[in-house]
């Protein structure tokens, strides 16, 4: 891949979204041609299944309904915005990647993680991040920021934020597995910082890494416009 792509990580609650939004400014300004995403999302087809996936209304959905929606998701997400765009030379920030699958539906819902990471081979074309953020937080720390939000905006959680505080338990301890294996490519970080010191923390590595890989700006590669397509 000619460019560079970043994603993070965690549950619920721990500013993945704030952090991924900053950090894509964060980038533009300094010059680098940057596409900011989501998952599931970041196409067409993938905020219509996300809409599915999310839905309250849909308590119903089987475990292996879910885990095959996102893998839907994922690969239409990959075919159409990340290996274009990557090969084109830019950096891209995704809120979510393949991991959250292992994490939720691997150790979370006790999917076999061998078939997780099947069907994320399949669904990613073997694409994987080049560097990816965890941030830590207690999951009870973290669904007390959920309810403040829902609150504070009067909407209502949606189908995954309902869910049990032993389901966070269990997909925060998913992510540190993870987290431990892949130390090359995890940075682990404490989601109890400020987010500004945090912000700076996530610029300060995407900065040195991006530059150690010989990324080019946007003068560079006479791409003057960076992507923000999370609604798209």
């Amino acid at each position: 891949m000619k460019g560079f792509f970043i994603t993070l990580e965690g549950i619920e609650g721990t500013g993945k979204s704030t952090q991924a939004k900053a950090l894509y400014k964060s980038l533009t300004d300094t010059g680098y041609p940057t596409v900011f995403s989501r998952e599931p999302g970041g196409t067409r087809i993938g905020n219509l299944i996300r809409d599915v996936l999310i839905n309250p209304e849909y308590r119903e959905m089987s475990v292996l309904t879910e885990i095959f929606l996102f893998a839907a998701a994922r690969a239409q997400h990959v075919e159409q915005l990340l290996r274009p765009k990557l090969e084109e030379g830019y950096v891209i920030i995704c809120d979510r990647f393949a991991d959250s699958s292992v994490a939720y539906q691997g150790y979370g819902r006790d999917v076999p993680l061998a078939l997780i990471r099947e069907m994320n081979s399949a669904a990613t074309w073997a694409i994987q991040p080049n560097i990816t953020f965890f941030l830590d937080l207690e999951p009870e720390t973290a669904l007390h920021r959920v309810r403040l939000r829902v609150e504070e905006t009067e909407t209502i959680p949606d189908r995954l934020e309902r869910e049990q505080l032993e389901f966070f338990h269990k997909v925060r301890n998913g992510y540190r597995r993870i987290a431990q294996e892949e130390p090359h490519r995890f940075r682990w970080l404490d989601a109890t910082m400020e987010p500004e010191a945090l912000h700076r923390k996530i610029t300060e590595l995407c900065l040195r890494e991006i530059r150690k890989a010989g990324i080019q700006t946007n003068r560079e590669l006479q791409a003057p416009e960076s992507w923000q397509i999370i609604d798209s």
